[in-house]
């Protein structure tokens, strides 16, 4: 199947999964409508906009180049929170943690940032880029929409919406729309269905409802390092000394960011605003 058709078919999926789930446990008469088009929204900027932009970008760039961008998003989110009332703020210290964090990025796909020069790759990282930015846009409207409802619901309604978003894309690209699989594929749609969209996008909706948005959005920088050391394991992938030491600057810059030290006081950004 097609990329976007597959993913399309993928959110869809879960979201009818998730909100069938609260149905049976009676909370989805709980859903108004001010909450469902702004969950629409959200679920729009990350699925349709998030995923499908890196998706597209992907033809001109490898993955690994767009997990590099894409680890960038906690210093955009830092940045936008200095601008932001009443947000936890980050000192010097959690802003060194996040520079430490870019740059074992950086130095994990140093290979690669030769490639820039080429046009069609640098449209892809601008592409995913700007799939990055869609996504902590979203990310915002959902965790201002999820002070007084229940993020799995909110869940259900944007893997939904933003499925039928990647079925739009899907036609608009004149994909092939006819739904067929090996059995390879049909392991690959279910696991994705189920884990990486069902599971993966529950918890991150719940994490964000309880946790600070530059501490949430440091999974960016874990993402790369999982699907390393997963090929290690599993695939006979190269460790190299440089891969390992990269991996290991970034799992210290994500340890130092959740340190007490990294983030100011509640009280002392109160008095401030």
């Amino acid at each position: 199947m097609d990329p976007f058709f597959f993913s399309a078919i993928r959110q869809t999926s879960a979201g009818i999964l998730l909100l069938f789930g609260m149905w049976i446990f009676g909370r989805l008469d709980r859903i108004t409508w001010s909450q469902f088009l702004l969950q629409s929204l959200a679920g729009i900027l990350m699925i349709t906009l998030g995923n499908g932009l890196v998706a597209y970008a992907e033809v001109n760039i490898p993955s690994s180049m767009a997990a590099v961008i894409c680890a960038t998003m906690p210093v955009w989110v830092s940045l936008v929170n200095i601008f932001s009332p009443g947000t936890i703020r980050l000192t010097l210290a959690g802003y060194g943690a996040i520079l430490l964090g870019i740059f074992g990025i950086v130095w994990l796909f140093s290979d690669s940032i030769g490639d820039f020069g080429n046009v069609k790759y640098l449209s892809g990282a601008l592409i995913t880029l700007l799939a990055t930015f869609a996504w902590i846009g979203g990310s915002y409207i959902m965790r201002r929409g999820a002070r007084k409802t229940d993020p799995f619901i909110n869940t259900g309604i944007q893997m939904f919406t933003g499925g039928i978003g990647l079925f739009v894309i899907s036609f608009f690209l004149g994909e092939d729309q006819h739904f067929s699989a090996s059995f390879n594929g049909w392991f690959a749609l279910v696991y994705l269905t189920l884990f990486g969209s069902l599971v993966a996008m529950a918890a991150y909706s719940y994490t964000l409802k309880h946790l600070p948005m530059p501490v949430v959005s440091i999974y960016a920088y874990i993402n790369p390092v999982v699907a390393i050391i997963l090929g290690w394991i599993f695939l006979g992938e190269t460790m190299t000394p440089r891969v390992l030491g990269a991996c290991l600057v970034i799992l210290v810059s994500v340890i130092l960011l959740n340190l007490p030290g990294a983030k100011k006081p509640q009280v002392a950004i109160e008095n401030i605003n």
